[in-house]
């Protein structure tokens, strides 16, 4: 999945700094960059959700490290521009939403409490879009409910294992022993850079669209919480897509991936490729020059893969 990881880096920072700097993170991230849409309770659960628009519904699943602002900074508006209701969430553990305490990190588990949410939210047959990480969750929605979707579109999404794992900062932050300590460190380092250019990493080859790195709330995936339920989601994922992705063969539900064919951090060979190709129907779109981001940089190529889905 990965050469870099989502964010590169390591920290050796103690305890102590770490639990200072988890009690700044929690308040800083509720005055910079608060919830943007309502909530929606399920299993328990408060789920974060922005709706926009109306007519044929699409959800939309954000990759690690993120939250639904990276769809609200302009791909939720031309949908709904075009006609659709565009429905994004913050996966569980991230942005503001609440984490399941049983194997939150597994795709399956992820899929099922958004599909409740959809559910509970009125939507029926949706496109589901998955960009990188929530790209497994979009196809796990698939193989365990496929009556309940009208097609998935992955977006540089991983849906195939890959078998390096996500290097030894995330596997540390993941654990029960060291997870707290090793989290907190890294945050402060992290914290200590520039947003745009943690972000440029993710974008390369390409710029960083002028005001995103402000909006998208990097401070919202360094809190103590967020870091730490995406490290448990980063080093969980290749075994859960082990076990996922067999079931992908044969699969009805109309299935599109855009990918971009400078992408270093997901690589279209090991996922997308081989995804459309195991599936009833799929199609594949590959964009040259183009990294980790198309909802950006080719926005128009994504927003023209969920209107084909939503018969549109």
């Amino acid at each position: 999945m990965t050469r870099r990881g989502f964010l590169a880096g390591a920290a050796g920072l103690g305890a102590a700094m770490a639990a200072a700097a988890a009690t700044r993170a929690r308040a800083e991230p509720a005055a910079s960059h608060p919830p943007l849409g309502a909530f929606v309770t399920v299993e328990g659960l408060r789920i974060h959700y922005v709706s926009e628009g109306e007519g044929p519904p699409v959800v939309l699943l954000h990759g690690a490290s993120g939250n639904l602002r990276d769809f609200t900074f302009s791909l939720t508006g031309r949908l709904a521009a075009m006609g659709m209701r565009a429905v994004a969430f913050d996966r569980p553990g991230l942005g503001w939403s609440d984490r399941p305490a049983e194997r939150g990190w597994d795709p399956a588990v992820q899929a099922r409490v958004l599909r409740a949410a959809s559910a509970a939210l009125g939507v029926e047959g949706p496109v589901v879009v998955g960009h990188s990480w929530g790209g497994a969750a979009a196809m796990a929605w698939a193989v365990d409910a496929p009556e309940s979707l009208r097609g998935v579109l992955s977006v540089s999404g991983a849906t195939y294992p890959w078998g390096t794992g996500v290097g030894a900062l995330y596997q540390l932050a993941a654990t029960d022993a060291l997870g707290w300590a090793v989290s907190g460190a890294a945050r402060l380092w992290y914290g200590s850079g520039d947003p745009r250019e943690l972000l440029g990493g993710i974008f390369e080859p390409n710029a960083v669209p002028p005001g995103y790195a402000d909006y998208v709330g990097v401070p919202l995936a360094l809190r103590s919480d967020a870091f730490r339920n995406n490290a448990e989601d980063l080093t969980h994922l290749d075994a859960a897509l082990a076990a996922q992705a067999p079931r992908y063969r044969g699969l009805k539900v109309p299935v599109e991936a855009v990918h971009g064919l400078a992408d270093e951090t997901v690589w279209a060979s090991v996922h997308s490729e081989p995804l459309t190709s195991d599936v009833a129907h799929g199609r594949l779109t590959l964009l040259e020059g183009v990294g980790h981001m198309p909802h950006h940089v080719r926005e128009d190529a994504v927003t023209a893969a969920v209107a084909r889905l939503a018969g549109r």
